[in-house]
């Protein structure tokens, strides 16, 4: 049974073509590059081991789920009380990398959208985009060379970021910094690399992070950056511009063949 919407007959032969299969393949890695960076999460943590009153020994993990967007200095400091009375036991954590996962995301929600207008165009409107005048393959050309950019631009962005809060998750790259603007005094090291604070022994490490989801969200989003890229040519092929160029490259050889 045929399937109809506005009265208009759904065609599925235009998703044998290669305009139409590549616009399915990039309606499934849009959707799966924005859902990876969205749902993305990990945590980090370390132990501080301490000496709150002599001769006894105190461990303290501290410890930070984040997830999407990942702007890690809006979350709560936390307090440590349990290594006695300091007066720098507030830790902060480093790094706003909101902008280019809320970037990144936008693009994908906005591709994926497109994909799924241009689809029902493609199936239940295959005679507007084939009229004569031509005008819907343009629209489409413009609107894959944007995406390839954009798709580009926030992949870029996002894979920068996403180091950024690689290096953010490992306590062990911020926790000893020493100075006004350190975000664990607690842990301070001074230039001869001994704790600032006497009743400190060490912190550790404890956890630096998976970046499994933020990974493949990079690569679906270089990804995807090749699947518009490649599809510029065939619907540059659909437009106006690459009949007459082809006419007019005919018109040219046949003097020459005549001879």
């Amino acid at each position: 049974m045929a399937v109809t919407l506005l009265g208009r007959t759904l065609n599925v032969e235009v998703l044998k073509q290669p305009r139409g299969f590549m616009r399915c393949l990039q309606f499934f890695f849009a959707m799966l590059a924005f859902s990876f960076c969205a749902g993305f999460s990990s945590k980090l943590s370390f132990e501080i081991t301490c000496h709150p009153i002599k001769n006894e020994t105190q461990v303290v993990k501290v410890s930070q789920e984040y997830s999407y967007p990942f702007a890690l200095d809006k979350y709560d400091p936390v307090t440590v009380t349990e290594c006695g009375d300091l007066p720098d036991n507030t830790i902060s954590f480093p790094g706003d990398f909101a902008s280019d996962a809320k970037f990144f995301v936008t693009i994908g929600v906005l591709c994926w959208l497109w994909t799924i207008f241009s689809l029902l165009v493609y199936t239940f409107m295959s005679d507007v985009y084939d009229e004569e005048q031509k005008k819907y393959p343009i629209y489409d050309l413009v609107m894959a060379v944007a995406f390839a950019f954009f798709w580009l631009a926030s992949s870029s962005a996002w894979g920068h970021g996403l180091s950024g809060l690689k290096d953010s998750g490992d306590p062990g790259n911020w926790i000893y910094e020493h100075g006004e603007h350190a975000l664990a005094k607690i842990c301070s090291k001074n230039a001869e690399n001994n704790y600032v604070n006497t009743n400190i022994v060490s912190c550790e490490t404890d956890f630096a992070g998976n970046f499994a989801g933020g990974n493949i969200s990079v690569v679906l989003g270089f990804l995807n950056v090749f699947l518009w890229c490649s599809n510029i040519w065939f619907i540059y092929k659909e437009t106006r511009f690459f009949g007459s160029n082809t006419g007019n490259l005919q018109n040219v050889e046949s003097p020459a063949g005549s001879m």
